[in-house]
């Protein structure tokens, strides 16, 4: 049975296609406005009678998650090494920068300077394993480093920089610059037809609004500033070499590629990752605390990469928000068509988010991006730029556009070299 065609058809380099491209950030920026403005203080959504709490603050902690997952795809995705350990790095950024920024009063981005090197350089040394081990016991291993972290920051020694059980406060307020027109931006807003309404009444933000404001759009930059690292670094030569090691270790090897070395490299940049987002988490939340960076976490970003996509880029934005809403709205569920009430009494919410994962693992193996891209693919195809003829050849036929998959996933599936 032949296919249909997809309705929009863009070949890159056209004024067509840029024109694509602009919409689809112009919609970005717009979403980014709508999180910002519209849901500053908590709101909720709701849905079948349930009321799922949504607020920029909680944002702002997904995209903590992202940046996390971000480091895992690096390592587990484009280089095939399962890691249960991002856990342990997302709790040494946080506590490193809670560190500096409470007691040494440094700027929380200077902080930056400090938490990333430290992070890869550990990352560095727990890659070393990686060398010569694999698979369950790679992932055991890794599993290990974050199981032992809660007790490390409570060890005697290192209580004058942790703050032991009792956690580490950190003062992190981002105060707005005064030339930037928040004020303007919510009235701008509100003026907008259909949606305006929900930007307030147009009288302006309180400081601590414009502080939580201020906040998510420095973590967001931050955050997409460590996405283009990442998106240039998978295609650049050393990307195409982590990918090649993932598909076969023994053909990179026979390639002159080095395992020892783009291995332990890919260890090393997904800590300092890990580091990032932990950083951008205990600025959100104001302090650091070892509940909050037990080995479930860890295993929390193996379940967002898992259920966004592996191997993606935007599987690491849909791991973060699935971690970072999901369990809480599951939790908040009460009432679910054709499901008798009494089943949602207690606490559900776990089975509900068990569930769930088993649904979308069976139904959308490759993760909610793989679902994703199948329906956009119905409706947009973007074509390659055709290249220009070389002198003296005539009437050569253009050339078909190819996938962009690559084989060799974690689970066997196919996985993204390029990533949107």
């Amino acid at each position: 049975m032949a296919t249909k065609s997809p309705k929009f058809l863009f070949t890159q380099g056209t004024n067509r296609y840029r024109a694509y491209k602009f919409a689809g950030f112009a919609l970005l920026t717009l979403l980014i406005l709508i999180v910002a403005f519209a849901y500053n203080d908590t709101g909720s959504i709701t849905l079948f009678d349930n009321d799922y709490k949504f607020s920029i603050t909680r944002v702002t902690k997904s995209i903590s998650f992202m940046v996390a997952i971000l480091g895992l795809q690096v390592v587990a995705g484009f280089t095939g090494q399962l890691s249960l350990g991002q856990g342990f790095f997302f709790g040494t950024g946080a506590y490193v920068s809670a560190y500096l920024v409470a007691d040494q009063d440094w700027a929380w981005f200077t902080s930056l300077l400090v938490v990333i090197p430290v992070c890869f350089l550990i990352g560095l040394l727990f890659g070393i394993p990686a060398l010569r081990i694999k698979g369950l016991y790679l992932a055991l291993v890794t599993l290990g480093m974050a199981a032992v972290f809660p007790s490390l920051i409570k060890l005697d020694f290192l209580l004058d920089y942790t703050g032991g059980a009792a956690g580490k406060q950190v003062d992190s307020d981002f105060i707005p610059p005064s030339w930037l027109p928040l004020d303007g931006i919510v009235d701008a807003l509100h003026t907008i037809p259909l949606i305006g309404q929900y930007f307030g009444e147009g009288e302006g933000l309180s400081s601590k609004e414009e502080q939580r404001v201020w906040t998510f759009f420095l973590m967001t930059i931050l955050a997409l500033i460590c996405f283009k690292v990442v998106s240039n670094l998978i295609k650049s030569r050393p990307g195409r070499a982590m990918r090649a090691i993932r598909d076969n270790e023994t053909s990179a090897a026979v390639n002159g590629m080095s395992l020892a070395f783009h291995k332990t490299m890919s260890f090393g940049v997904a800590s300092a990752l890990g580091g990032v987002g932990g950083m951008i988490y205990v600025a959100e939340l104001g302090i650091a605390s070892e509940g909050d960076f037990t080995q479930l976490i860890s295993i929390l970003f193996v379940v967002g990469m898992v259920v966004g996509g592996v191997g993606t880029l935007s599987g690491a934005v849909l791991g973060g928000l699935v971690i970072a809403f999901i369990p809480d709205w599951a939790s908040s569920t009460q009432n679910l068509p054709g499901v008798p009430e009494r089943w949602l009494q207690g606490p559900t919410g776990g089975l509900i988010l068990g569930v769930g994962l088993i649904v979308v693992t069976f139904v959308l193996p490759g993760g909610i991006i793989a679902g994703v891209r199948k329906i956009r693919g119905r409706i947009v195809q973007v074509l390659p730029e055709t290249p220009a003829l070389m002198p003296g050849v005539a009437g050569a036929a253009p050339l078909e556009p190819v996938s962009a998959q690559v084989s060799g996933g974690l689970d066997g599936g196919p996985t993204t070299a390029d990533d949107d």
